[in-house]
């Protein structure tokens, strides 16, 4: 009897322990509560997917479903639900958990943003959320334009809209309203950049695979802004995030990239790094291996580095630390006729910026930035005899750098009113060139700072919505800049206005006025790639512009098509544009011409004025699975100077009447798109000779040589930019298939072609000789191409 007690007793503790135990899960399940809702993008209405949700104070990160819904099983309590994600505003949603609970977030978007899903949508940006002189891309849009050599470039993806073109076929700059791309201000993460160009002018040095997003300003100009009278350009690069390693790994002809996203302290410290090396760097390995012998020893590459480092202080204190860093680099060594001569360029740009960003409260936030940089070029030749040791050496040094910090504030004062405020202190070095010739040792010289130059900027804009979807924005910047030569104070105005109404149309319309203290003068195009940065004092004035404009767009939707327009008329006065004089370029002033003599900017510069108006049209197409898009300007650029064309108005070099670009994508399946561009453009002034003349001391043996750019022959050009090339037009395509490499990493490989129909575009003109049949030559004007039918192939890989 009393074993089977025992047995009993440890039955009914176990009864009472799983007793126990089925009241405390009963006790628990009565205080955790259902948290459910849906996250919609506020402009389209619809679900977003896989957006992730901080769960804070768990801080545990949750992605949203494929419809954007969540669900969460929670104990009662008070929690906050954190959404960080781009290109939406941040948005914070606490919440005291008493009982089941259905949400519903909506996120919105800035002004001018919007939102692209990557797979599901091709293209869709309501053309009337933005103002008409502003176009943004971001990194889901430049990875659907077919690429040049497999090189997608941010600045040719821009040279399609409206209203702006690039100086040469295949040259990653941009003309902007009749602008040269010396007057358009380049900003790298707010850091201002003085050369753009890689490999000639081939290649931009923005990264592809390290840019968030670029918002390209025609008219409209913020008042945060300024320094060049055309256009603003600024990029931002991917922050580092803080609680995953990803990266990112392309190959193609031209060049490779690497892009990695690396927590170091979870939650609170990431770095990311992006870096691109040309691929025919490789060259430089076997180049030295090469007998002199045999031929030509040659190196050359170009890279760049870019990397930022992102330190959450607190929640309301964040640190961003950024690092950029392009170099490019040609080497050749030959020996030839008991001679070994080299040749050499190297261009070279770095700058490092610290920012400071807090949330001084939910209607007031400030950045505070600090930087510097620097840009250098070096080209140079030199010879030496083998048999009597001697040597030669020209060397031509250029550079330019600056430091500053720059303070901006903004305030929510109300829903309907904001204000934004700062200033700036700069100071910057000039050398604007410096020529080296020897005939002892080459030595390493370094550039002297000639010139200095000091800049403050004081600014206010606000912002009022005076009616729903009605917005007036003004603002006033008012600079100084100059040195102990002379001191210029410039004040800049800028008043916009922004307006949605019903039937989904918008009017907006902008004046501005930009001063450049700083001017660029180059050589244009590909080729020699040589600049130089001459500062506003006694002699060179600052460059100013007047820019009005006045623009409508209207959106059309039907079931689940969209078509939008857009058309903004614009005029613009630019006072003291900088050129050569007559008779000088970059290279006759550095090299022919004495040192004491070109340093003085009188001697080879000199300034004018300008006017240009157009009108900008555009009109996009979207449904699923295509995307159409159609952009075209008509305009007219002139200039007119005392000392050049004898004082009369001619063409502006950036006077392209009409230029068109189509652009489609197409969605063949899951896992294949393609994409398309045609451009065209009429043809841009050039300056050629009217008249060749053979001189009198050559005794009729001229007339037998084809060499009209020779001493034997007089050119006389009576007017300036008095020819057109002939019109450019080209097709590019390319295919994409996207695939999972290793059977686990999203990865996509890219086929195209660049000028399909081989059109052999003019890149160069030159004078040549044709046969007469008595024997002589004659003089003809001829054009050469650059760029025949050329593959493009890129394959990238995310991990």
């Amino acid at each position: 009897m009393t074993k089977i007690t025992n047995y009993k007793g440890v039955l009914g503790f176990i009864l009472c322990c799983v007793a126990c135990f089925s009241q405390l899960k009963a006790q628990d399940a009565e205080v955790r509560y259902h948290v459910s809702g849906k996250i919609i993008d506020a402009r389209t209405k619809k679900g977003i997917k896989k957006i992730p949700v901080t769960v804070l104070p768990f801080n545990r990160v949750v992605h949203a479903d494929s419809k954007g819904a969540f669900l969460f099983n929670m104990p009662a309590g008070k929690y906050t639900f954190l959404i960080d994600y781009y290109p939406f505003d941040k948005q914070e949603v606490s919440l005291n958990l008493q009982s089941d609970t259905t949400l519903s977030i909506e996120l919105h978007c800035p002004v001018g943003s919007f939102y692209l899903e990557e797979v599901e949508v091709i293209s869709s940006k309501p053309a009337t959320e933005q103002p008409a002189g502003m176009e943004q891309i971001d990194s889901h849009m430049l990875k659907s334009l077919p690429a040049m050599i497999g090189e997608r470039d941010i600045l040719k993806a821009f040279s399609l809209s409206s209203g702006v073109t690039s100086s040469s076929e295949g040259a990653a700059d941009m003309q902007v309203r009749g602008g040269v791309h010396g007057q358009n201000l380049y900003l790298l993460d707010d850091i201002p950049l003085f050369s753009t160009e890689h490999f000639f002018g081939l290649v931009s040095v923005y990264n592809p695979t390290s840019i968030k997003s670029a918002r390209l300003y025609k008219s409209g100009f913020p008042a945060e802004y300024g320094g060049k009278i055309s256009s603003v350009l600024n990029v931002l690069t991917e922050d580092a995030t803080l609680d995953k390693f990803k990266g990112i790994a392309e190959t193609g002809i031209l060049s490779s990239k690497v892009g990695l996203n690396i927590p170091i302290v979870k939650d609170k410290l990431a770095l990311t790094v992006a870096g691109r090396l040309s691929n025919y760097s490789l060259v430089n390995i076997v180049s030295p291996f090469i007998p002199e012998k045999i031929g030509t020893r040659f190196s050359f590459h170009f890279g760049d580095l870019n990397a930022n480092m992102v330190w959450k202080v607190s929640k309301k204190d964040k640190l961003k630390l950024t690092f950029f860093s392009n170099t490019d680099g040609i080497d050749v060594n030959s020996l030839m006729d008991d001679a070994r001569t080299k040749m050499w360029i190297k261009n070279n740009q770095q700058n490092a910026g610290i920012n400071w960003y807090r949330t001084v409260s939910d209607k007031s936030e400030n950045q505070l930035l600090v930087y510097g940089d620097r840009y250098g070029y070096d080209y140079g030749n030199s010879s030496q005899s083998m048999i009597t040791s001697s040597k030669q050496i020209v060397q031509i040094l250029t550079g330019i750098n600056s430091a500053g910090i720059v303070e901006k504030f903004s305030y929510k004062l109300s829903d309907q009113f904001r204000i934004k405020t700062g200033g700036s202190l700069k100071t910057y070095g000039f050398a604007p060139y410096q020529v080296n010739q020897s005939d002892t040792s080459i030595h390493a010289v370094k550039v002297a700072e000639v010139v200095r130059q000091t800049e403050g900027v004081v600014f206010a804009e606000s912002d009022y919505q005076f009616a729903r979807q009605q917005t007036l924005t003004a603002g006033l910047r008012v600079s100084t800049v100059g040195n102990a030569d002379r001191m210029y104070t410039n004040l800049e105005p800028r008043i916009g206005y922004h307006g949605i109404f019903r039937n989904d149309y918008s009017i907006s319309a902008s004046v501005d006025r930009m001063t450049q203290p700083i001017h660029r003068v180059a050589n244009s195009g590909l080729g020699f790639p040589f600049e130089m940065f001459v500062p506003s004092g006694a002699s060179v004035l600052p460059e100013s512009s007047w820019n009005f404009s006045v623009g409508g767009a209207k959106d059309f939707v039907m079931n689940k098509n969209r078509f939008s327009l857009k058309a903004e008329a614009w005029y613009k006065t630019m006072q003291h544009v900088v050129e050569f004089q007559d008779g000088y370029d970059a290279v006759y002033t550095t090299i022919i011409r004495p040192q004491p003599v070109a340093l003085d900017t009188r001697n080879y510069i000199t300034q004018g004025n300008g006017t240009a108006y157009g009108i900008d049209f555009s009109a996009d197409y979207n449904t699923k699975g295509l995307s159409v898009t159609a952009d075209y300007t008509l305009m007219k650029a002139e200039y007119r100077f005392d000392l050049l064309n004898n004082g009369l108005p001619f063409a502006a070099p950036t006077d392209i009447r009409n230029s068109l670009s189509l652009t489609t994508e197409v969605k063949l399946s899951d896992t294949w798109s393609f994409s398309a561009t045609w451009q065209y453009q009429t043809g841009r002034p050039i300056t050629v000779p009217d008249y060749i003349f053979i001189s009198p001391a050559t005794g009729g043996i001229a007339g037998e040589l084809r060499d009209y750019d020779g001493s034997l022959y007089q050119r006389v050009e009576t007017q300036r930019n008095n020819y057109r090339t002939r019109p450019f037009h080209k097709l590019d395509i390319s295919f994409t298939h996207n695939y999972k490499a290793f059977k686990r990493y999203n990865a996509s490989i890219s086929l195209g072609i660049y000028n399909v129909y081989n059109r052999a575009n003019p890149y160069i003109y030159f004078i040549d000789g044709v046969e007469t049949t008595k024997g002589h030559y004659e003089p003809i004007l001829k054009s050469m191409s650059m760029f025949p039918v050329l593959p493009s192939f890129t394959w990238t890989v995310k991990f």
